[in-house]
């Protein structure tokens, strides 16, 4: 047997692209033409509850300056526990100014870890 090293080898390429393009052409008809995958349809209350007007929070302030706020009032710190007694069924939610004297900070945390048992928020800025 004998090969001729000058002949060529041809491979038809044809076939292959004619299935690339059939497969393109399925996915692009099955995205274009398919259904969400689930359709929520909610029924519509009758007897729904209106938000109540009351906040379910205690919101005490500290000010840059360690003036202690609650609702917009200048409190002193010494206030705080009868405050907490008070309204016992809400949360309490601490703002404190990221200058405020860290010792305000401190005696206000010791207080609601004391009253609340540890169950309480801290809020701050938000750095962007």
């Amino acid at each position: 047997m004998k090969f001729d090293i000058d002949e060529e080898i041809n491979i038809d390429l044809t076939p292959l692209i004619d299935v690339v393009f059939m497969l393109l052409i399925f996915f692009i008809m099955t995205t274009t033409f398919s259904k969400p995958v689930l359709d929520v349809i909610l029924p519509a209350s009758k007897m729904a509850e209106g938000k109540e007007t009351q906040t379910q929070e205690i919101l005490i302030s500290v000010t840059k300056d360690g003036n202690v706020y609650y609702n917009n009032t200048l409190i002193k710190e010494e206030e705080i526990k009868s405050i907490l007694d008070a309204n016992t069924d809400k949360m309490l939610n601490l703002y404190i100014d990221k200058s405020a004297p860290f010792q305000s900070f401190v005696n206000i945390i010791d207080i609601a870890k004391k009253e609340r048992n540890g169950k309480f928020i801290i809020s701050t800025d938000v750095v962007e």
